[in-house]
């Protein structure tokens, strides 16, 4: 049996009633305030075409789950930070403050769409800022903007005791901060090297290691699942660009949020229209106060 979430702003009474009488499910949610929906215990052979079509055309996200998905199977969470956990790429900001915008939103732009290897892109576009004052950094920190639902779903799985991780191809000097505010458990990520309060252009991995690309990334996930004793199956990644679909894959909940369409193309679950929280929908914990819905 499965599951079916649909969420968004643009849906309406009448056509969700429509919607639900097509698939048969045991019981209905509703959620008013989004407005969501739930649709429990749908056939496994149901043809859900139709709805999913249905939702795409007014704005809306699709899920379809296992059957009463708990959030007490799950470990741990892992998430992107630039354009994921916040709104921002850090190192565009970086740039700015540094003077050389265009050239590294670009480069940015192309290695989230995986037109080439991350850490080679990632060298050449701290090569650029080579020279410029470590505020630079701070700068970044100061303007990183969460993203709609990253503090309430943060709230939402400290409450059921997950570890939160922060997993990025950015840099610790603003990782770890950002995982500070959000009450995460911890960040991995690269290292800028810096030498009298200036930016070498040099950048190192985890503990002067390999820079973390999605190999890498992926490989984090693993060493830090371990450690909470978890198997991939109990953990949920999340993230939006090219260097982030091995870890999504190897996650037993694959999360595209406001993604690349490479990465769209390979997650099972994809966040396009709604923020972060959507992600607490996909748990039947978070439907406790929901109505029956008729």
């Amino acid at each position: 049996m499965l599951d079916i979430v649909i969420t968004g702003a643009e849906l309406e009474h009448d056509l969700l009633l429509d919607l639900t009488h097509e698939v048969h499910p045991a019981r209905t949610l509703y959620r008013p305030s989004e407005p969501s929906l739930r649709l429990e215990d749908v056939p496994d052979d149901a043809d859900l075409s139709h709805l999913e079509q249905e939702a795409a055309r007014h704005n809306a996200d699709f899920f379809v789950l296992p059957a009463g998905l708990s959030i007490k199977s799950f470990k741990a969470f892992f998430f992107d930070m630039d354009s994921t956990l916040i709104e921002n790429e850090c190192i565009d900001d970086m740039a700015f403050a540094a003077g050389c915008l265009d050239e590294v939103r670009r480069m940015t732009r192309e290695a989230m769409e995986g037109k080439w290897p991350f850490a080679e892109n990632l060298q050449r576009r701290v090569k650029l800022l080579a020279g410029a004052p470590v505020s630079v950094v701070d700068h970044s920190v100061e303007a990183a903007r969460f993203s709609v639902g990253a503090e309430v779903l943060m709230k939402f799985a400290r409450r059921n005791g997950l570890a939160l991780y922060v997993v990025s191809g950015g840099f610790t000097l603003i990782t770890r901060p950002i995982a500070k505010k959000l009450g995460m458990t911890g960040a991995v990520s690269n290292e800028l090297v810096i030498e009298n309060g200036l930016l070498t252009g040099e950048v190192a991995g985890p503990a002067g290691g390999k820079i973390l690309d999605a190999r890498g990334k992926r490989r984090a996930v693993e060493v830090l699942s371990q450690l909470h004793g978890a198997s991939l199956s109990e953990v949920l990644c999340c993230g939006d660009g090219a260097n982030d679909v091995e870890m999504i894959r190897a996650a037993g909940l694959g999360v595209a949020f406001h993604a690349k369409p490479v990465v769209q193309q390979l997650a099972r679950y994809r966040i396009n229209h709604s923020g972060l929280d959507a992600i607490m929908l996909f748990f039947r914990e978070s439907w406790r106060d929901a109505l029956p819905f008729a």
